[in-house]
């Protein structure tokens, strides 16, 4: 079982495009990254390595190390085995010191960074989709700071300003692994293939394999148009019961996704005021980040 572990994780940011990057780089013949358990129940995001902050505040994880060993127990032949967790960047800390504790020094660590007023809208919207965020945009940013300390359940995506400040997340990885690759969202959406090119050379495999990387997953695509439908596939006791004992968490989630497709309207644009506003917040995070990793962030400032 010690072979069967990762030897590189993507560990975030947030709604920067790990899910796609996680699905190009599962098509490679010899790269495993555990996507669902046998049971339906996504395991692409363990959080295995942060469970002690995050266990109470997501509806799913993998919280035992034989658990998570499980997790890779199909892994063959393949060269680079991995997971991706969003959240560990954020909580770079624990995560840091779990990481060094269960896999070791030698592990290699993908980062992904996106403009983050962007990732903080986007972040915004996808929470709104469920029950845990009805306040405004900018209600929400307001009164940000002391949200978890209020509501021991509520995710900690809803940080959506403070999980935008990379330069310290970013600076310790780089100071605690010696083999850190970041990228930036615009790069992938831009040219994906240079982007997945550029990880299989820093995982070290062969770039004669064919991805397909025409698809961007789990994007944003609106929200609920009518709040009852939102409040009854997330908050109403008997129907979610009902649910889980008749139905497996995979069709139950097509089944909602479908709902949504049905019954969803446009977000609205960030305001210009709200931009201008985290333009100013983040400024100087990005100066600092910046000259850590050598690059032009013209356009996020």
């Amino acid at each position: 079982m010690k072979n069967k572990l990762p030897n590189f994780l993507i560990v975030g940011a947030p709604r920067s495009g790990t899910t796609s990057l996680h699905n190009y780089l599962n098509q490679h013949p010899d790269i495993f990254l555990p996507s669902y358990r046998e049971d339906g129940m996504k395991v692409k995001e363990p959080r295995f390595f942060i469970k002690d902050i995050v266990k109470n505040r997501v509806h799913n994880g993998i919280w035992s190390w034989k658990e998570y060993q499980s997790l890779f127990e199909k892994v063959t032949s393949e060269k680079m085995i991995g997971e991706s967790t969003a959240l560990y960047l954020y909580y770079y800390d624990l995560a840091i010191k779990n990481i060094k504790s269960y896999l070791g020094d030698n592990i290699k660590i993908i980062i992904i960074l996106r403009n983050p007023v962007e990732r903080a809208f986007s972040a915004y919207n996808h929470v709104s989709r469920g029950v845990k965020e009805n306040l405004s945009f900018e209600k929400a940013l307001n009164i940000e700071s002391s949200r978890l300390k209020e509501d021991p359940s509520l995710t900690p995506m809803v940080m959506y300003k403070d999980m935008g400040l990379y330069y310290k997340m970013v600076k310790a990885f780089k100071s605690s692994f010696k083999n850190v690759h970041v990228i930036l969202y615009d790069e992938l959406k831009n040219d994906a293939d240079i982007v997945v090119s550029n990880v299989l050379s820093f995982l070290g495999l062969d770039l004669s394999h064919s991805i397909n990387t025409s698809i961007i997953h789990n994007k944003t695509e609106g929200k609920w148009r009518f709040l009852f439908l939102k409040r009854l596939f997330f908050q109403s006791f008997f129907f979610r019961k009902l649910f889980r004992l008749v139905l497996p968490y995979s069709i139950r989630n097509r089944i909602r996704s479908i709902f949504f497709f049905f019954f969803k309207e446009d977000v609205q644009e960030i305001s210009p005021e709200t931009s201008k506003a985290l333009k100013s917040f983040f400024k100087k995070d990005i100066l600092f980040l910046e000259k850590l990793l050598s690059v032009n962030l013209e356009n996020w400032k």
